[in-house]
């Protein structure tokens, strides 16, 4: 692979990175169905394989999506970006797509259980591409542009679980909602935590919720977000009959981010500010590992 595409992956979708979370959000994804109806066993190694394929392929597609969706903003404010500065061209990207539709077309004919669930989750990304057709209100309601774009998390989340559910023609366990809820608030943490900014790191045209809300407000925000998230949790759990460690294990890290919240609000900075952004990474995926992954293993 030519050294910018390695360099466009390596900004825009870091495969060191987004490959584990990925597979572990896959996996716990499936893991929670199958403990949703008591079920020991795990599905087959091709059926999980083929599950993070296209879960990983689909949220790659939903990076290139947003790089054709914020393309004019990005070449006013963030010409620094792998399109903006000419690394890669909208027109490559645009091929890259194709070529991974038809990588997924392939798998679905492979794994035909997984169709209705990608399609369900192709068109929703499709209404996000178009701003569901109300831009200029969206971007006027920087938090209803969240709640809409978030619901794609969810949506992949039951892609993954169909390995599971859908392989004799089944239906998701309805507990699945609860895990669901989890990640749909997993995502508006993670949305949170990455834009919340110390004065000296704030963009010109780039939305950040220390900008919209202030510090203490962007803050804050983030928090209640992370209560809310912890209550799915415990909800989610209590559906499977987790046991109390796991429990725990979520207090612990709600811990973590209330300590490093406090530690932003008393001294703002660029290192406090990164901090939110990677503690909000290891709460999603501390989240999953014991909402799904480690209470099936465990058991």
């Amino acid at each position: 692979m030519p050294n910018k595409y390695l360099t466009y992956l390596n900004e825009r979708f870091p495969l060191q990175s987004h490959i584990p979370i990925i597979g572990i959000f896959s996996f716990s994804a499936i893991c929670y169905a199958l403990m949703a109806d008591g079920v020991t066993r795990f599905v087959s190694v091709p059926q999980y394989v083929a599950a993070f394929l296209l879960t990983a392929t689909t949220f790659f597609l939903l990076r290139i999506s947003d790089e054709f969706k914020d393309h004019e903003d990005d070449m006013l404010y963030r010409k620094y970006l792998p399109v903006p500065r000419g690394l890669i061209t909208l027109t490559e990207l645009k091929r890259i797509a194709w070529g991974v539709l038809l990588f997924q077309a392939i798998l679905l004919l492979c794994f035909p259980q997984f169709l209705i669930t990608y399609l369900v989750s192709i068109g929703y990304m499709t209404l996000m591409y178009h701003e569901f057709f109300v831009a200029e209100w969206l971007k006027k309601h920087q938090i209803a542009y969240v709640l809409s774009h978030m619901a794609i998390i969810p949506l992949v989340d039951l892609v993954a679980s169909a390995a599971y559910w859908a392989t004799d023609g089944g239906y998701p366990p309805q507990a699945l909602v609860w895990f669901f809820l989890v990640s749909f608030f997993n995502g508006m943490v993670l949305e949170f935590g990455r834009k919340i900014k110390s004065p000296e790191m704030e963009e010109e045209g780039v939305v950040s919720y220390t900008k919209l809300y202030g510090l203490k407000g962007g803050v804050f925000l983030w928090l209640a977000v992370l209560t809310v998230t912890l209550i799915s949790a415990f909800v989610a759990a209590k559906q499977i009959n987790s046991p109390s460690w796991v429990y725990i294990c979520f207090l612990r890290l709600y811990g973590l981010a209330l300590l490093v919240a406090l530690a932003i609000l008393l001294k703002p900075g660029k290192k406090r500010s990164k901090a939110i952004e990677i503690v909000s990474g290891v709460w999603t995926l501390g989240m999953y590992l014991n909402i799904g992954a480690l209470p099936f293993i465990l058991q």
